[in-house]
């Protein structure tokens, strides 16, 4: 992945994998994890709106027909394995526990519409978090309409925007209480509905045309490696003195929880867009082969988790292999990540590769 400025910016890849990993470890292994999962989930489309930003500059001439190539390519990479993760959902669900799953919910994953039907068998399913790829593909349907109305305003405005939007959203889903409903924002179906989610989209493209500014370029060109280090350890320590403000003194209030955590996600990400070109010990520490070999099935891991844990759960009791021993979770994380391999280097790659050979995936 490129940035405007032809910088490698893989430390950005390697943090969106340490993200879909912290979701994955809040879902199974983790208490009391919920906001830790609610970032993840917004740092991934934070990152997706900045790199779409960066990608696909969606210039003047751009029109309808540009726009269907743009949204094939995406449902040739994610779409086929968004499915595959449905059908071993299924799977896992019936050798588990001998579940089964109405037609009209697998109906609403393959039509990408589970997350916009607030109705929990629909957005959950076979696959829990299927809900993330249907807004997915909806704030890339919206993306040339947010990347171009951002453009019409001078970048200083754009920042000020987000702030408003924040500030009108934290309004709209505050309660007084940890046991009261928020004035608009009081059901979990909210949570996944698309449309809440383009804040978190469009703060990624605001921060990709902050990148893009002189100011922004000249302080780029003062960095060292020292002083990038410097930076990215500040920003790490930072991020979680305001992820744990944000977790106990915010979220409480707030039921959106991107409101809570914003400061922390801008923070970690704009540090490493600034200096993951000037060498900075994080940065590079982030790039290592391992990382960046996972962080290539990064949509892989997300959307696989639930049907590899259950199935290497079910296979495990057969084996008498103890879930609380520490042998189970290195078993269960080493499934994930070979599952994930496997599935794009042999399916999602070669499928989207036939489907749609302009765009070579890796």
């Amino acid at each position: 992945m490129a940035s405007n400025n032809g910088t490698f910016l893989q430390s950005l890849g390697s943090l969106q994998l340490l993200a879909v990993i912290a979701v994955v470890l809040g879902h199974f292994w983790l208490d009391d994890s919920v906001f830790m999962n609610s970032v993840g989930v917004s740092f991934c489309f934070v990152y997706s709106g900045f790199f779409t930003a960066m990608r696909h500059p969606f210039s003047s001439d751009y029109g309808v027909r540009d726009h269907a190539h743009f949204m094939r390519g995406k449902l040739a990479k994610l779409y086929p394995l968004h499915m595959f993760a449905v059908a071993l959902g299924l799977l896992a669900m019936w050798l588990s526990w001998g579940g089964a799953v109405g037609w009209k919910s697998l109906l609403a994953h393959a039509t990408l519409t589970s997350s916009w039907i607030p109705i929990p068998a629909y957005y959950f399913g076979a696959n829990p978090v299927a809900w993330f790829v249907c807004d997915l593909f909806f704030l890339y349907l919206m993306a040339p309409l947010v990347v171009k109305a951002l453009r019409l305003m001078p970048v200083m405005w754009q920042a000020v925007l987000m702030l408003v939007l924040l500030v009108l959203e934290f309004v709209a889903g505050y309660r007084p209480d940890v046991d009261s409903s928020g004035l608009i924002l009081s059901h979990f179906a909210l949570y996944q509905f698309p449309p809440i989610r383009l804040l978190d989209f469009a703060s990624g493209v605001v921060l990709f045309n902050i990148t893009c500014t002189g100011a922004w370029q000249r302080l780029k060109e003062r960095l060292t490696p020292r002083s990038a280090t410097i930076a990215e350890v500040l920003s790490i320590v930072l991020f979680l003195i305001l992820y744990r403000i944000g977790k106990d003194v915010i979220h409480a209030h707030c039921f959106r929880a991107y409101c809570a955590s914003a400061p922390a996600i801008i923070v970690l990400l704009s540090t490493f867009v600034l200096t993951s070109s000037c060498q900075g010990a994080a940065s590079r520490a982030l790039s290592v082969k391992p990382m960046a070999w996972l962080s290539n099935v990064s949509s892989e891991v997300y959307l696989l988790q639930f049907g590899v844990y259950f199935l290497v759960e079910f296979l495990c009791k057969r084996c008498g292999l103890d879930e609380h021993l520490l042998p189970y979770f290195m078993v269960q994380m080493s499934c994930l990540a070979a599952a994930a391999w496997l599935t794009h280097r042999y399916y999602v790659a070669p499928l989207a590769r036939w489907l749609f050979p302009s765009r070579a995936v890796k």
